[in-house]
């Protein structure tokens, strides 16, 4: 064989095989788990540093190549990681089974109850009554959210409208008899003097940085710092700067209200770049 041919044939299978290792393909799966909700597990491709997050069915897809590491981890689950081979390629769907983290601890005796750590036992030894509460008794009302102490300091300054109309008659009663009867303007001055004194701000910026908080330890309970920290190369000691970060800006509202962590994940990734490179962590 002639060498120019024997170099043309080396050339194409070299950039034959170049193509099928470069080749990616959407890895489609689910992942389960025999007790624990299997919603908001974070899949993590080593190698491409892409991310996803499992849907409330424990499905996801990533952007995969042939022999890529992919990393699942949550709180409630040991951490797990899969090498992508030819199987997976394959598949429609692959399942992944993670194992509950569980902490196992050595039996112990409390006194003066003899409680031994086991559940069941523990129960019938203190013979503890069933707990009351409105729900339990069927209460109107009792499954309301309650309200923080802000919510409701915000409601008593803002409740009511500004100026409403107020009929009566000209002795501040109704007058069925002679039918005197007028309209009045109430002006909602309480209602105004906080509006205008910056009260009724002061107590939204409030209820808005309890709702921060709530929806920061969420974060970090699906997800623990130490899995932001490293998939966001942001150091653990600036996690809560990072996080108080992302939650204070004005785009942000919207998006929790929503409350999709696959979205929140998202926005944090791209919100760690800026993290980075502007390094508001020395601020």
């Amino acid at each position: 064989m002639p060498k120019h041919l024997l170099f043309i044939l080396i050339a194409v299978l070299a950039s034959f095989l170049g193509f099928g290792q470069d080749n990616t393909t959407l890895l489609k799966g689910k992942v389960s788990s025999s007790k624990n909700d299997v919603s908001n597990v974070l899949i993590v491709n080593l190698n491409s540093n892409k991310s996803t997050i499992t849907d409330t069915l424990g499905l996801f897809s990533i952007e995969v190549k042939l022999k890529d590491s992919v990393r699942i981890t949550a709180v409630q689950y040991l951490p797990k990681e899969i090498v992508i081979s030819e199987s997976h390629m394959n598949s429609s769907l692959i399942t992944i089974q993670l194992i509950d983290n569980i902490i196992d601890l050595n039996e112990v005796t409390v006194t003066p109850y003899n409680l031994t750590g086991e559940i069941d036992r523990d129960i019938d030894r203190l013979h503890i009554e069933p707990t009351v509460t409105s729900y339990s008794l069927g209460l109107q009302n009792a499954d309301v959210t309650k309200m923080t102490q802000s919510e409701r300091l915000l409601q008593e300054a803002d409740r009511g409208k500004y100026v409403s109309l107020q009929i009566m008659d000209e002795y501040g009663k109704l007058n069925e008899i002679l039918s005197y009867v007028g309209l009045s303007v109430k002006v909602n001055t309480h209602k105004i003097m906080n509006k205008v004194s910056g009260r009724t701000r002061s107590l939204e910026e409030m209820v808005e940085r309890d709702e921060n908080m709530n929806l920061e330890k969420e974060i970090i309970y699906k997800f623990s710092k130490r899995t932001i920290a490293e998939h966001f190369n942001v150091p653990e000691s600036n996690l809560n700067g990072f996080l108080t970060y992302c939650l204070s800006q004005p785009d942000f509202n919207e998006l929790s209200d929503s409350g999709n962590m696959a979205e929140i994940w998202t926005y944090l990734e791209t919100k760690s770049v800026d993290f980075n490179k502007n390094d508001f962590s020395e601020e």
